[in-house]
């Protein structure tokens, strides 16, 4: 098993029609490295935010800005 790197990943949240920033993270990851991190962290952001609103689909977007090794 490869050794686990620690990083704090920025997840910007978009409104596609207006290109609002609705919200960023920082969230932290342990991941094999910078990839591993970005997709994990994106993969948790898409899970745990609001996609619909009384069934209706609402427009949102999801973007890593920014992977930082941290100590």
């Amino acid at each position: 098993m490869p050794e686990l790197q620690r990083f704090n990943v920025t997840v910007r949240i978009c409104n596609p029609d207006d290109s609002s920033v609705i919200a960023e993270h920082v969230l932290p990851v342990d991941s094999p490295d910078s990839e591993h991190a970005a997709a994990s962290t994106m993969s948790n952001a898409i899970s745990f935010t609001t996609k619909t609103e009384g069934g209706t689909p609402l427009p949102v977007t999801f973007q890593v800005v920014k992977i930082e090794k941290r100590i």
